[in-house]
């Protein structure tokens, strides 16, 4: 049985479509019926890492209440060092849309990630993204209504995968590698449930996991 923990949901993203848009994606695995997947909140976290899960998706930015003067975060210092650990022991990250940002640069997690979110253009845009595979032919690629993250990516130590051009240009939408004895894995799309639905998008979260999961 694979092991799945999952924090999806904040201000500006719902929960449970970030949740369908999870369990679409898990659906198109082979082993599916073998995977246990468990939602948590930020305050389980720390207990839900000792449980050595096989995977922990990330998909809530840090700030809890974004439009507050006194602005709150979950990611502690002891919950940063903690998740540093548990993937350098073997433990995975898939940091999905909002698990990249709002988290301090300097923070452990954002260093593991070797990646995050500077901005996005206003509202949706129609937003083409580009995957890996035959990308020089013009294959692979699909478009969808979506917010497109501008990232920065530290790509000289990583995996670029995915890409994304838009009305205010191109980014970085996916990449991953290696971490101690654990892999780390970033995937920005996508902010709707409809686009988190997609086929495309959903193909590649599943294909995201089966990496990650993979002995």
């Amino acid at each position: 049985m694979v092991k799945i923990v999952a924090l999806l949901g904040d201000f500006w993203h719902n929960h449970d479509d970030a949740k369908a848009g999870l369990e679409a994606a898990i659906s198109r695995l082979p082993y599916k019926e073998d995977v246990d997947l468990q939602y948590i909140t930020y305050e389980e976290v720390s207990q839900a890492l000792d449980g050595k899960p096989d995977l922990f998706i990330n998909a809530k930015m840090d700030q809890l209440n974004p439009k507050d003067e006194q602005v709150i975060t979950w990611l502690t210092e002891d919950l940063d060092q903690l998740l540093e650990n548990y993937v350098k022991e073997g433990g995975s990250v898939l940091a999905w849309h909002a698990g990249m940002a709002g988290y301090k640069i300097e923070s452990n997690y954002i260093q593991m990630l070797r990646g995050y979110f500077l901005y996005h253009p206003p509202g949706l845009q129609h937003v083409t993204y580009m995957h890996k595979e035959n990308e020089k032919s013009g294959e692979n690629t699909f478009s969808l209504s979506d917010e497109q993250y501008f990232v920065h990516c530290d790509t000289a130590n990583t995996e670029v995968d995915l890409w994304s051009t838009g009305e205010d240009g191109n980014s970085l939408a996916g990449w991953k590698h290696l971490y101690g004895k654990g892999k780390v894995c970033c995937f920005t799309p996508a902010h709707t449930k409809e686009g988190m639905l997609d086929k495309n998008v959903s193909n590649l979260l599943a294909g995201k996991i089966d990496w990650i999961l993979a002995k």
